[in-house]
């Protein structure tokens, strides 16, 4: 299976605001603007007022916005621009900072005083971010922490997390199955075990008998007088070139697969064999009913992989006494 590095990524929480704050309170929460709206289109038209504004701030002199929404563009906008939330940060640091944004009666906000007040975010957070020691560092999230309205000004403390991004290796959480501490084996047979080639078995016959031993074996017996058979067979061929649960590598150093990874190869197997290729194939009333596994290189020997042929049928059952018994063919 080819291994991906999972990026870790840094939750950024938004605040949310009360359109209305009483005079010395400490602000609530109330609902998101862009709840109501598309995010998208609310981003797209704050920048276009923050750029008429910036272009002409003359003609703009007396256009306002809710308080709510300014808000909620202020720190939106920020974090699409400056924000990069999709790293892993090892140390992070918060900065706090206040400033003040005139709001009317009405709980509306001049767009100019708006554009201001995004102007000194900018460079509030950039010295902030500024002395920030990290050698490699990012800026994560702005969140507005808290408001409050004082003699026609708001008071809006903002925070700024900062940090230091580093290459992180995520843990691998394997799922419990059939395969035990000592079930570390090569990844085909006859090769054997990692740490003993004299077992002639490998990885790839191991989980043919395990799946086998799940899916097949269990057979459901036939009603008295009748014996079961398969019509309608298809069989369906698959490796692990484009299936991500089927062990593949182009890592010669790989070929040894340890326990933890045999259970998840056969989770891997078995979620392919009894749900995404019946889903795929539509094979509704459908059964496998033989499973091969073979390790094989491919690629001119540039990778290995798990090849898998599963045959499918529909089992139905006939009269002994119409069809007979099952005929040895030799004889």
């Amino acid at each position: 299976m080819k291994n991906k590095l999972i990026k870790a990524v840094t939750l950024c929480c938004v605040a949310t605001l009360f359109a209305a704050c009483n005079k010395d309170e400490t602000s609530g929460q109330s609902e998101n603007p862009a709840q109501s709206k598309d995010p998208i289109d609310q981003l797209r038209s704050f920048r276009q007022k923050l750029d008429e504004v910036n272009a002409n701030p003359e003609a703009k002199d007396g256009e306002t916005i809710p308080l709510s929404e300014a808000l909620w563009g202020v720190e939106n906008n920020f974090n699409l621009t400056y924000a990069d939330a999709e790293q892993y940060y090892s140390r992070i640091n918060e900065h706090e900072f206040m400033l003040d944004l005139p709001v009317n009666q009405d709980q509306q906000v001049s767009m100019n005083d708006v554009a201001n007040l995004y102007s000194d975010v900018i460079i509030q957070a950039r010295d902030a971010f500024a002395s920030d020691e990290f050698i490699d560092k990012g800026f994560i999230s702005l969140t507005i922490k808290e408001t409050q309205e004082e003699n026609g000004n708001m008071h809006i403390t903002f925070s700024g997390k900062t940090g230091e991004r580093t290459n992180y290796d995520p843990p691998v959480f394997h799922q419990s199955g059939p395969f035990g501490v000592d079930d570390n084996w090569m990844f085909a047979a006859p090769m054997g075990k990692c740490d003993d080639p004299d077992i002639p078995s490998g990885a790839d016959e191991q989980l043919q008998e395990k799946l086998y031993n799940e899916l097949i074996e269990p057979y459901i017996e036939a009603s008295p007088g009748y014996r079961n058979i398969y019509v309608d067979r298809i069989c369906i061929i698959f490796d692990g070139t484009n299936n991500p649960g089927i062990y593949y590598t182009a890592d010669p150093n790989k070929l040894c697969i340890e326990y933890e990874y045999m259970n998840d190869y056969y989770h891997g197997e078995k979620n392919m064999i009894t749900r995404t290729i019946p889903n795929n194939y539509h094979l509704e009333g459908y059964s496998p009913i033989s499973i091969s596994i073979q390790g094989i290189p491919i690629d001119e020997y540039s990778a290995v992989t798990h090849y898998n042929e599963i045959e499918y049928g529909i089992r139905t059952q006939v009269r002994i006494d119409e069809f007979g018994e099952l005929e040895d063919l030799l004889q």
